[in-house]
């Protein structure tokens, strides 16, 4: 598995040269490439594009600049593939001229010296790039990009799932809006508080909406406009800095937790094409849209591995609303999922474990469903504090009930994770 470490470098003289040489030569392929497909009708190849055009390019390591044609086509096949699956109606190819583009280097232009510092080569004759690096494992590849405010250093590095899994059992997750996710084991059940990413999520829209209309009434490349727009460009940064924050410590507590419930083998609903097709007002529409589904489930897919689970993926069509206990299937109202035969559950609970049975069943007959009790213990809730560590606090989930109301104050402090 392949781990990926950022670095913040500043700006300098040297990184903006390297820059606008990838610039220049991402400018060239785009160019010469429509060229020969406008006036000869004829589509270069990626290798024939890396020959006429990035072999001998001065400024950059020669795998640096076939990295740039690399993009290039990458982006290209990409576009064919929506275009003839009908995808996104359109869509348009990567056509424009750059000015900058990031420079990527692999293994063999990376040295990482005695001293920790990791020397990034740009072809004989030019200085290399020097940068302190705070680890003492070698990076397989290397990019170095501008993340709107600096240059970034982003390193992947390879690391080994050694730890081993404490049991067998296996866990469904349904990913959702409200409650971030929603957990099944067979005798355990609990869902992770959304609520936290929704009010982020207003506070995102709401500051944008806001700077917008500020930023209309001012000249266009005023002193004023200028100043708002970076303004904006800072608030929505620090915003979506805190999203990705809290998933990171929603997604690290839930695995490390399934790690202590001994489970091994974890079952991910999946949500692929789910926004397509949906129109339930302006306002519905735009949750589901800034769902952070995919981010959320590639964190979970990655620390599970890392943990030495294993990651499955089946798909979740009909799962919350089918009843676990008789098959029937109706669309439930609210958060309850109550059945005709006398079943009562959480709706999301519900889900999960639909999606755990799909996946233990996989290879049984149709038309046997789950048999449960008439009704389903309610989970319990993992909520997100600003400040709680990552690390496991050894205690159980279900201390931190929300729905236990009437403790004592004591006790409800138990309940916080520790940071």
């Amino acid at each position: 598995m392949y781990l990926t470490r950022k670095l913040k470098l500043g700006r300098t003289d040297q990184l903006d040269a390297l820059a606008r040489r990838a610039g220049n030569l991402w400018s060239t392929v785009t160019k010469w490439h429509w060229r020969f497909v406008d006036r000869q009708g004829y589509w270069l190849s990626k290798g024939q594009a890396q020959k006429m055009y990035c072999k001998g390019f001065d400024g950059l390591h020669s795998q640096s600049a076939q990295a740039v044609a690399d993009s290039f086509y990458d982006s290209l096949q990409s576009w064919r593939k929506k275009q003839k699956s009908g995808t996104y109606e359109g869509l348009r190819p990567p056509y424009k001229q750059k000015r900058h583009f990031k420079v990527q280097w692999k293994s063999s232009a990376i040295k990482l010296r005695d001293d920790g510092v990791l020397r990034l080569s740009n072809g004989r004759g030019n200085d290399p790039v020097l940068i302190d690096w705070p680890s003492d494992m070698k990076p397989k590849r290397v990019e170095i990009g501008w993340d709107g405010d600096q240059y970034e250093l982003r390193c992947q590095y390879k690391v080994e799932e050694d730890e081993e899994p404490k049991g067998t059992k296996t866990a469904g997750i349904d990913i959702g809006e409200i409650h971030l996710a929603a957990v099944y084991t067979g005798d355990e059940s609990w869902t992770v508080n959304g609520r936290e990413l929704r009010s982020l999520r207003r506070q995102q829209n709401h500051a944008q909406a806001r700077l917008d209309s500020e930023i209309d009434r001012k000249e266009y490349g005023s002193r004023r406009w200028k100043r708002l727009v970076r303004a904006k460009d800072q608030q929505l940064e620090k915003i979506r800095n805190q999203i990705k924050d809290l998933l990171h410590k929603q997604s690290t507590r839930l695995i490390k937790t399934l790690h202590e419930r001994r489970v091994g083998t974890v079952v991910v609903g999946n949500l692929t094409g789910i926004r397509e097709g949906l129109d339930y007002g302006a306002k519905a529409n735009q949750r589901l849209h800034q769902w952070a589904y995919s981010e959320f489930v590639q964190m979970l897919e990655y620390k599970a591995r890392l943990h030495g689970m294993t990651v499955e993926r089946v798909g979740e069509a009909y799962t919350s609303q089918e009843c676990p206990s008789c098959g029937n299937r109706h669309k439930p109202h609210g958060r309850d999922y109550i059945c005709g035969c006398g079943f009562e559950g959480h709706r999301d609970i519900v889900g999960a474990s639909n999606i755990r049975q799909k996946y233990l069943g996989q290879d049984k007959p149709k038309g046997s469903p789950l048999r449960v009790a008439g009704e389903m213990a309610s989970p319990t809730g993992v909520r997100y504090r600003p400040h709680m560590r990552t690390e496991p606090t050894g205690s159980d989930p279900q201390r931190c009930n929300p729905a236990s109301s009437r403790k004592t104050s004591s006790e409800r402090q138990e309940c916080r994770p520790v940071g």
